[in-house]
């Protein structure tokens, strides 16, 4: 599968999964100096310069801590290609029952987030 074959876009953005975001939520902001965009129960976010941080409530996490992920125009349509890749999906954690990351053909998690891509070859996938 080629990359002009589905469109991807790199982001500043990280998943990173915590058993207590308020906490989390101490540390980035006093000692690294992120700034609060958003918070809810299950996710805090945060900015520090381009990079986005979310720090999601997960007890018991059952992948990596740390997820980077791509923009895709149709999630759903990329899910489906890249698992015809080799991809597998992984459940995400209890703050989004029944969606899932990505693991590759190599072992690394990622995720895709829905955004319109600007100049994407094709943007229906």
């Amino acid at each position: 599968m080629s990359r002009s074959q589905m469109a991807f876009a790199a982001n500043n953005e990280l998943a990173l999964h915590v058993t207590d975001p308020a906490a989390a939520e101490s540390f980035y902001t006093r000692v690294l100096g992120c700034e609060v965009v958003s918070r809810t129960t299950d996710c805090i976010a945060l900015r520090s310069g381009a990079l986005r941080l979310y720090l999601l409530r997960d007890p018991k996490p059952g992948h990596e801590p740390v997820v980077p992920s791509f923009d895709v125009p149709n999630r759903a349509a990329a899910l489906a290609a890249l698992q015809v890749a080799g991809c597998t999906l992984v459940p995400i954690g209890p703050h989004a029952p029944g969606e899932h990351y990505l693991r590759d053909p190599h072992g690394v998690l990622f995720d895709l987030i829905e955004r319109p891509i600007e100049g994407a070859p094709n943007a229906s996938l």
